[in-house]
């Protein structure tokens, strides 16, 4: 049996594993709604068929720029979001990072948690030097999560650096570099 290109994360809570179409319902909980893709850079998801070609495209990821893992919880095995990484550098031992949680998942840790499995498999197997986070201004969430994780904010705004459902936002660059 070939194993698989999408390789299982596990922390005591969460199981990270690739996307299957039965997922389309539960991530579309995050995809489709508006106000957890407020902060995201395309408008939310219209349907749940629209979310099941998002997954459909995430099952055949490009380990050398992105790959995508639906973050599910141990004991149910139901996805309650997405981490991933894009825009690797292969030569340069960077990537960014980028997650998103169903709202009913929202507060529990598991964001922490999900996002600190995926920095530790691009640490340890992926080499990768500098992980970078590109947050929307706004997202004070994601800003304090990304700061408990140790990453230090580089450049606090960048005007008109993303393009998302209500227009062009500020961001703010987050980084983590390997001591």
């Amino acid at each position: 049996m070939a194993r698989h290109p999408i390789p299982e994360l596990l922390t005591p809570r969460l199981r990270l594993r690739a996307f299957r179409a039965g997922d389309a319902p539960d991530f579309h909980a995050a995809y489709g709604d508006a106000e957890t893709m407020r902060y995201w850079d395309h408008a939310p998801s219209p349907s749940v068929v629209r979310t099941e070609r998002y997954i459909s495209h995430w099952a055949q990821p490009s380990p050398e720029g992105w790959m995508s893992w639906a973050v599910a919880r141990a004991d149910t095995d139901r996805c309650i979001g997405m981490v991933n990484y894009h825009a690797r550098s292969t030569r340069h031992r960077r990537a960014e990072i980028g997650y998103i949680l169903a709202p009913a998942a929202v507060g529990q840790g598991y964001a922490r948690e999900g996002v600190g499995a995926l920095i530790r498999h691009m640490r340890s197997e992926l080499q990768v030097h500098r992980i970078e986070a590109e947050i929307d201004a706004r997202n004070a969430r994601s800003r304090v999560l990304v700061e408990r994780l140790g990453f230090a904010l580089e450049a606090p705004l960048m005007r008109d650096r993303l393009r998302g459902a209500e227009g062009y936002v500020d961001a703010a660059l987050y980084a983590l570099v390997a001591g």
